[in-house]
């Protein structure tokens, strides 16, 4: 089990690696990074420990992106 926790975390270190360096080191918009990590599959709780935000307050946040999203697009 212990073998499984350490992937766990190597690859979790190699996910932030790859979103800080698509994320252009912080010159990306928050809610640019939202959607992005969004669109990659992490739940609002691995984005919010990324960005450092409360899981809620990404969850909600991206609801409204999406919603504000879908109006430009008609």
């Amino acid at each position: 089990m212990s073998e499984d926790k350490e992937i766990v975390k190597r690859l979790d270190t190699i996910i932030r690696l790859l979103l800080n360096q698509q994320t252009n080191n912080g010159k990306m918009k928050l809610d640019e990074q939202y959607l992005l990590m969004d669109s990659i599959g992490l739940n609002s709780t691995e984005i919010g420990k990324f960005l450092k935000k409360e899981p809620r307050n990404v969850s909600s946040r991206i609801i409204k992106l999406k919603k504000k999203t879908k109006i430009k697009s008609k």
